[in-house]
């Protein structure tokens, strides 16, 4: 009887545990299970897993874009997209957070106006990506006009889901809102004059200590007309006239250069081989065999050191020979400026006709002139120790002859007075940063606010499930 009893209940057991077993998930309620939770507003499992989804393909795509332009192998599992969900559910939230916001403020609503420059945004930006489309994958079809564009349409939606006109119109809808949100949140912020004069004091101490330690990095920053906000001692500006080789010549020079520096790599690399073959040939314990082969090649690495040196003086020489004849060709106009300058002809007057520089002709060289001090790195040394030499504001060198531009004539224009930039001078450089900061910072605090008074609820868990 014992023994009967247990093994029904052994049955029992069986049949429960297989009826576990069989308990099929339903998919459709387990799409629909809610993953967002705003106010009551909710999104559900299977939004939010089409929207990580995308958020991957997009992340993916634009990696292998980025590493297809360097030439680099691109490895899909090397990217970590395991934030994806919570990424779209942080979005989801903000977006939902701000509509409501602006739904509780009538003063905010959107006018008839914005409603038209959404559709307008939504249209252009859905376009623009059925355009992409077309050039980046339909470039072969046969098809035109409407029936490309439907293909287009049709082949975007193999792509990403989302790329539909109401997904644009949406996302143009939720720009529009959080611009407006913006606007509301922003309309009192202000920089006060002790934040400019705190941000400007920071910017003089910290190009105090860069040019400190790099002291070119200030004309850098001068002559590309950047801001700065301190001038170190021992910098001048100084114009040139430029009497440059022809455009011919300087391609000539350049290729000539090339096969310069390639011969001088190949004679490095003679060098090196032939080192390495003496100094194996000394080491301790080879064989006689080694020996052998070792000392049969020595004189091959010889002969081809002693090749690749005749060939860079070869090629050293055909370039001096180059140089010559191209310093030649325009000493006559050199000649000429130089007896105008005598003559006390308007130096800006020769810049303009002869100048062949582009930097005198751009701002800021054209109106202030080059920025330069001792050793200043980024122009050629023989340039810079031109202008250093000359002894008063007013002085013009005599022709500086360049390897690779032509010849320099350099006046000194002018001292740069060491110290602190006025404020007023850079106020329009820190102010506007220095807002935008604030208002980004004053935004994403009341952004937070709403949301932490908002009933947020959400079930990332659920998506693993």
């Amino acid at each position: 009887m014992q023994k009967k009893l247990f093994v029904l209940l052994l049955l029992v057991a069986c049949v429960a545990l297989s009826g576990c077993a069989l308990v099929v998930k339903d998919p459709v309620r387990d799409a629909s299970q809610v993953i967002v939770d705003v106010n009551g507003e909710t999104i559900d499992k299977a939004t939010i897993t089409q929207l990580a989804a995308d958020y991957r393909n997009n992340m993916l795509n634009y990696y292998y874009q980025m590493y297809s332009m360097y030439g680099l192998s691109f490895n899909a599992d090397s990217i970590d997209t395991s934030g994806a969900e919570q990424e779209v559910i942080d979005n989801q939230v903000e977006r939902l957070v701000l509509k409501q916001k602006l739904a509780s403020m009538p003063e905010l609503a959107l006018t008839e106006e914005d409603e038209a420059e959404i559709l307008e945004h939504g249209q252009e930006h859905y376009d623009e990506q059925i355009e992409l489309v077309k050039t980046q994958y339909l470039k072969d079809s046969e098809k035109e006009g409407d029936e490309l564009t439907k293909e287009a349409q049709e082949y975007a939606l193999t792509l990403d889901s989302r790329l539909t006109l109401d997904y644009f119109v949406e996302e143009a809808r939720t720009e529009k809102i959080a611009e407006k949100m913006k606007a509301y949140a922003i309309k009192d912020v202000a920089v006060t004059e002790e934040e400019l004069k705190t941000e400007y004091e920071s910017r003089v101490a910290s190009a105090k200590e860069d040019y400190a330690n790099n002291l070119s990095a200030f004309g850098e920053a001068v002559n590309a007309g950047n801001a700065v906000f301190y001038r170190p001692a021992g910098y001048r500006y100084v114009k040139q006239v430029l009497v440059g080789y022809p455009a011919e010549t300087q391609t000539a020079l350049t290729e000539a250069t090339s096969a310069m520096n390639t011969a001088q790599t190949a004679v490095n690399t003679a060098q090196s081989t032939l080192d390495k073959n003496v100094e194996d040939l000394a080491a301790e314990g080879i064989t006689d065999e080694e020996k052998a082969t070792l000392e049969a090649t020595q004189a091959d690495l010889q002969k081809a050191l002693d090749d690749a040196k005749a060939d860079l003086a070869e090629k050293t020489e055909a370039r001096a020979k180059l140089l010559e004849e191209a310093k030649a060709a325009i000493q006559p106009t050199v000649d000429e400026v130089m007896a105008k300058i005598a003559a006390g002809e308007d130096f800006e007057a020769l810049i303009e006709k002869y100048n062949t520089d582009p930097g005198m002709q751009n701002e800021p060289g054209k109106t202030n002139g080059y920025a330069v001090c001792e050793g200043y790195t980024p122009f050629e040394a023989a340039f810079v120790e031109a202008a250093m030499a000359l002894e008063k504001v007013g002085d013009t060198s005599q022709p500086v002859a360049s390897d690779n531009y032509g010849f320099y004539i350099i006046r000194y224009q002018s001292d740069i007075e060491e110290g602190e930039v006025p404020l007023e001078d850079v106020r329009a450089e820190i102010e506007p940063t220095l807002l935008t900061n604030k208002q980004d910072t004053t935004y994403d605090a009341a952004k937070e606010q709403w949301t932490k008074d908002a009933n947020v609820k959400t079930y990332i868990e659920r998506l693993s499930n």
